[in-house]
Parts: structure tokens; sequence; C-alpha cells
């Protein structure tokens, strides 16, 4: 794994979340209440970009069909029912603080 500045803390304040890619892939980075965490960031049932869909407390909802995740663990909440395919957990990614600068390990 490779360590990686995504942000700044001024630029992740808490309640927020965005998107960035690392080593070629799309991570979800969130700010929940000073506490920073970062999940792979395209929901494994239908590519959406979970960055651009809604963050509650630690939930993550897809923009495409609703899946919910919990950022902290990457566990799914809730998924979409099949015949559109099961939705599962997703890799979560160590993030450190380093003054201002939030890196993550991907």
């Amino acid at each position: 794994m490779a360590k990686t500045k995504v942000a700044s803390k001024s630029e992740l304040p808490p309640g927020k979340m965005i998107g960035v890619e690392v080593s070629g892939k799309w991570l979800v980075v969130a700010n929940i209440e000073g506490n920073f965490y970062a999940m792979n960031g395209k929901c494994n049932h239908a590519g959406g970009e979970l960055w651009k869909g809604t963050l509650t407390s630690y939930v993550v909802k897809c923009p495409k069909h609703g899946s919910e995740y919990d950022i902290r663990t990457g566990k799914v909440l809730k998924g979409p029912w099949i015949p559109f395919g099961k939705t599962s957990d997703e890799k979560t990614h160590p993030v450190t603080v380093d003054g201002d600068d939030v890196f993550v390990d991907a």
C-alpha cells in the first residue's frame, strides 16, 4: 500500500465526503465528527460514484440504486434486491492525518 495525500483537513470539514483517485482506483473519503475514513468509492452493485451520493452520520448512500454502507467498516447496510445483483461489502483503507494533511493507504 502507498500512503497518498488526498486532501487537507480544511478541504474536508466534518460531514463532508469527496472522491479521490489513488493508485488507479476511486475512493470515497469522509470526515465524520473529526474522524477520517476511506473505502472503495464505486458501488460494487452498479458502479455508482459513492462520493456523489449522500452522507448521513456514518452511512454513505449510493446515488444510483440506494445501496447504503457504513464508511467506518465498509459493511453494506442496505442493498437492492436480486435480479439486479446483490450489493456486497466494500474494502476500507487506513487514513492518517499529519498536521492539516489527510493521507490514505491504498
